[in-house]
């Protein structure tokens, strides 16, 4: 007889739009405990995964969906200057990393 084996599952999706399954907390606890490019990971990886997510990424470049990773304002105003259309093209952005120029113009 095959035994059966108990998986933990996880609400990964931000609040206030997660599926409700338990866990929430432990998950956001070990996201926010990560440095910010491992958080900015997470995002792009449910973004692969939920389309939801992708939408609130790619198009709406939605402010409560970074705020929920915790992302700097830095990160959120780069994230917002990204052209894209789609996660494909947001991926590679994100993977080149902000241009020089861009943090030149922010100290100044």
């Amino acid at each position: 007889m095959a035994s059966l084996k108990e998986t933990p599952t996880m609400d990964v999706l931000p609040w206030p739009n997660g599926h409700g399954f338990k866990g929430t907390e432990t998950w956001w606890d070990y996201v926010r405990g990560k440095e910010e490019s491992k958080r900015l990971d997470n995002l792009m990886g449910l973004a692969l995964l939920d389309e939801d997510i992708r939408n609130r990424l790619v198009k709406e470049r939605d402010a409560s969906l970074f705020a929920a990773f915790e992302l700097s304002s830095q990160t959120q105003a780069w994230l917002r200057s990204i052209k894209a259309t789609s996660l494909t093209e947001f991926a590679a952005a994100v993977v080149a990393g902000p241009k020089a120029d861009q943090y030149l113009e922010e100290a100044s």
